[in-house]
């Protein structure tokens, strides 16, 4: 493969061994882009296999110095191609709904490798999980204590769970992703964790297995995680000592991926790994360990593949309006997020940067991938490649203003399969019964 040459923006664009210029052309592993976008059109997700796996074995390289389960949050990726790869390298699922509990079933996962999260569970969706047997149900309320122990116990079951407890930890990240201060709507107080362990004890249908946590998304540092999973373990050990029989400390996900606009560079993944068994050890030295890494495993395997439909300048300000959405992509206009986007074919060395905002077609003035980005030149018709869409992109997609939902592409070497289709414009009405 030809040299990599990175391409300066607005920002820093991720390096990246899956994604890279070869002759002068992006290509994803060794498939041409350019290829793709004629064979499956645009807007698509193009996945890297090879990226997914790599990510995953950091992860559980990491955190060698301790036994512990890898779940990987659905909520990232959901497609089935995703998940099964991961089931296949022996990661287990963090859900948090009915439906990502069927997905992953359907995937593969053994129910016993499934951990339920989520902070409003239904009575049907706890019923499910107690029927397939799931390796525990995270219980973050009273009220969701009782239905779990009431459904468990109609049906004759032991429900293992989790309690998963807040321990106030500031995660220094964005508040709509911040979920560890007492302010957050997950989790319980450590007090109220320790007033509910004697009932616990004595349920005859609930069996508390572990205590988890999980203090927020894109965590720049490990050092937030670790001070929660210290305390947490310290916690656990108190409620041990009392018979409550805590096996397990689940230090949830939180792990960051770089895109770009950071302004230093994040923690590695073994600094992460090292932190977090030592404070694991800290808290008490016979734990397994948890974790629920989601964007970490597959954020950089993934990009977005858009097409340029028109170039529109005016009062002094370049508009590049591009086949690509907030309905493929809302991150940026729901957290103001920043993704590096970077043209298929390289641009002319020493050529010409220039601000732009690049805007989808959806009517909606907050519709844009990026404002004030430096890029050079475009015309009508080239490709455009948003990094760092492998996580919380397609998941998130949406048919407003009527557009189908985006095809998505796995590639492994040269070779591009789908792995989901674009969605058939008909098929967002069949479940709206027309009268005459």
């Amino acid at each position: 493969m030809g040299a990599e040459r990175a391409i300066s923006t607005e920002g820093r664009t991720p390096p990246s061994e899956y994604f890279r210029y070869d002759g002068g052309k992006l290509v994803a592993e060794r498939a041409s882009l350019e290829r793709i976008a004629s064979e499956h059109g645009t807007p698509s997700y193009v996945y890297s296999g090879s990226a997914i796996d790599a990510a995953y074995k950091r992860v559980d390289t990491a955190l060698a110095g301790v036994p512990h389960f890898i779940a990987y949050a659905v909520k990232a990726n959901s497609n089935l191609a995703v998940l099964r790869r991961l089931q296949r390298l022996g990661a287990g699922a963090d859900i948090v709904s009915g439906g990502e509990l069927a997905r992953v079933l359907r995937a593969g996962f053994a129910a016993d490798r499934v951990v339920f999260s989520g902070v409003g569970k239904t009575d049907p969706e706890i019923r499910a999980a107690l029927e397939a047997d799931v390796r525990a149900i995270h219980v973050e309320s009273t009220q969701e204590l009782d239905a779990v122990e009431g459904i468990a116990k109609s049906l004759g079951r032991v429900a293992r769970i989790a309690l998963r407890v807040n321990p106030n930890v500031d995660a220094g990240t964005h508040p709509y992703i911040a979920t560890g201060l007492r302010s957050s709507k997950f989790g319980i107080s450590l007090e109220h964790a320790a007033s509910l362990t004697p009932r616990l004890i004595a349920s005859k249908s609930i069996q508390l297995d572990c205590l988890a946590c999980h203090v927020g998304s894109m965590v720049q540092s490990p050092a937030p995680i670790a001070a929660a999973v210290e305390i947490v373990a310290g916690f656990a050990r108190e409620q041990r000592a009392k018979g409550a029989p805590i096996a397990t400390i689940d230090a949830g996900g939180g792990w960051p991926i770089t895109y770009g606009d950071e302004a230093a560079q994040e923690s590695s993944n073994l600094e992460f790994g090292a932190a977090i068994t030592s404070a694991l050890k800290r808290g008490g030295d016979d734990f397994k360990l948890g974790v629920e890494p989601g964007r970490y495993i597959v954020g950089d395997s993934g990009i977005l593949l858009t097409r340029v439909v028109f170039v529109k300048e005016q009062y002094g300000k370049r508009f590049i309006v591009v086949d690509a959405a907030m309905t493929e992509l809302i991150r940026p206009a729901l957290y103001g997020a920043y993704h590096a986007i970077v043209p298929v074919n390289a641009p002319a060395e020493g050529a010409e940067l220039t601000p732009a905002d690049v805007v989808g077609p959806v009517c909606e003035s907050g519709d844009f991938l990026a404002k004030d980005r430096m890029l050079p030149e475009l015309k009508r018709g080239d490709l455009l490649a948003v990094r760092s869409c492998g996580a919380y992109a397609a998941v998130m997609a949406s048919t407003y203003n009527a557009r189908p939902l985006a095809a998505e592409i796995m590639v492994e070497g040269d070779r591009a399969r789908v792995v989901r289709r674009r969605q058939a414009i008909e098929s967002q009405w069949q479940d709206e019964p027309l009268e005459d």
